[in-house]
């Protein structure tokens, strides 16, 4: 047996015991929600209310989810020469990094509707229609966007544009990376709900008194490498902002289990304290 052979049955092997550690986790907590009050989530939501955390509205909707395969794209060489009316070039890291020959006006209030336009256009960016907009990482300077994934987007930086306005609010260039090959490891799982990702993060002191939750989403994150490919799991991404400071908490949830990633801290964005707004306002 070679040695591709030998890694991709250790990786179905891993495969195998994660999801039978999933569904060993889902049943025990199906045990649990059997014996609880069928009101548990809603009693939490009320807990954290009275611990001034601002939530929104939360989906109790389940949905599912796969482990994916994907690679870095690095055959960017030949792809740029689709690119039209800007300076491209490939550095080390893949990345592609561009600019515009003459930077582009967009709308002034939302930039990311003119580039939401612009992505359509062929020789613009490459796979721009592959990309969605990621309003929490976004700043008054930089628009970022991520690569959408089989059935929701991928949360890396090696899936991403990020675009540049210069100080007149004009796009003046962007970098990309691009995901490819991009391919499912397994049939569909449950995933536990946005609710209850809330729900454990707040449980595992994840979520300080006096708080705001200002953006969840779903989204694909790396898990780890093999064979030259990167395995990526649904992951609940959770940002959250203490009301005594002006920085973001960036928070992951593996959404098959429910278990806590690493946190990180971002400069809060204007972006972000329109997302506050809006959840402060569904809390009015």
């Amino acid at each position: 047996m070679n040695f591709k052979r030998i890694q991709e049955v250790f990786l179905f092997a891993f495969i195998v015991i994660d999801i039978f550690l999933i569904l060993m986790t889902k049943n025990n907590n199906i045990q649990n929600d059997n014996t609880a009050s069928e009101n548990v989530n809603g009693t939490v939501i009320k807990e954290m209310k009275r611990d001034n955390i601002s939530v929104g509205k939360l989906s109790d909707q389940k949905k599912d989810g796969y482990y994916i395969a994907a690679t870095q794209d690095t055959d960017l060489e030949k792809e740029i020469n689709y690119l039209r009316d800007q300076d491209a070039r490939i550095d080390d890291s893949d990345t592609i990094s561009s600019t515009f020959y003459s930077p582009l006006k967009v709308d002034q209030k939302h930039p990311e509707k003119t580039i939401n336009q612009l992505l359509k256009k062929p020789g613009f960016v490459l796979a721009g229609t592959q990309y969605e907009f990621n309003q929490v990482d976004s700043t008054k300077s930089k628009l970022v966007y991520d690569q959408k994934a089989i059935d929701g987007i991928f949360y890396t930086s090696e899936g991403r544009i990020t675009f540049n306005l210069n100080a007149n609010d004009r796009l003046s260039g962007y970098t990309q990376q691009k995901l490819n090959d991009i391919r499912v490891l397994h049939e569909k799982t449950d995933l536990i709900s946005q609710e209850r990702a809330v729900i454990y993060l707040y449980q595992h002191n994840g979520i300080p008194n006096n708080s705001d939750v200002i953006w969840t989403k779903l989204g694909y994150t790396k898990l780890l490498h093999i064979n030259g490919k990167d395995v990526y799991i649904p992951t609940w991404i959770i940002t959250t902002k203490t009301k005594a400071s002006s920085d973001v908490q960036i928070h992951r949830i593996n959404a098959f289990t429910g278990a806590s990633f690493k946190t990180e801290q971002v400069h809060n964005t204007e972006q972000s304290q329109q997302s506050l707004e809006s959840v402060n306002s569904k809390d009015e």
